[in-house]
């Protein structure tokens, strides 16, 4: 008789540079029904984005056309689903605000952490294209404009982060490795 051996599940993954996909132990026909009601997949991009988050400035940014009442009951029913699709200890929930642990992995997240570290090449590597390429899920103008002002910003990290890149890389000589990172731009950008 042999002893189980537990797996130790897999972080979720969220890619968000170049479009949107989401990979994991969540169960990936659960982040793909996730992904398809576009409303909760807002959400759920806005959280992992954000990590720390006020239940009012969601309610404001989901629901920005209900009373405070029905915001609430409707921020908390989308809970509720999400933390069905998404298994596992992802979210802190306190009476006014929400917080993201690190269950939930995200490319945005992710780059943004290499670029505080000075890695500029991984910056460089996750950046796949613009955030949230090609996606649209739903027409809220807060929504839209937190995702072009986010878009927006990695854009403009990412072309500094390949000019940083390259010219260090032709400052040591590598005009092969500079080379590299200067078309890896022209694709991304």
């Amino acid at each position: 008789m042999h002893p189980r051996v537990r797996s130790v599940p897999s972080p979720i993954r969220l890619v968000t540079f170049g479009g949107l996909h989401a990979s994991g132990d969540a169960g990936e026909g659960d982040l793909h029904r996730l992904l398809a009601q576009h409303s909760r997949a807002a959400l759920f991009i806005y959280l992992v984005i954000e990590r720390r988050v006020s239940r009012e400035s969601l309610t404001a940014l989901f629901w920005p056309e209900s009373d405070a009442d029905n915001a609430r009951h409707a921020l908390r029913q989308s809970l509720y689903q999400l933390r069905k699709a998404v298994a596992g200890e992802w979210i802190e929930s306190g009476p006014h605000e929400l917080v993201v642990t690190g269950d939930i992995r995200c490319d945005a997240y992710d780059f943004a952490h290499a670029l505080d570290g000075g890695d500029l090449a991984e910056a460089v590597r996750l950046y796949q294209g613009p955030f949230l390429e090609g996606v649209h899920l739903v027409d809220l103008k807060p929504w839209e404009s937190w995702g072009d002002r986010r878009r927006a910003r990695y854009a403009r990290a990412f072309r500094k982060a390949s000019r940083d890149l390259i010219e260090a890389r032709r400052a040591a000589g590598d005009l092969g490795g500079a080379i590299e990172v200067a078309e890896w731009w022209a694709a991304r950008d």
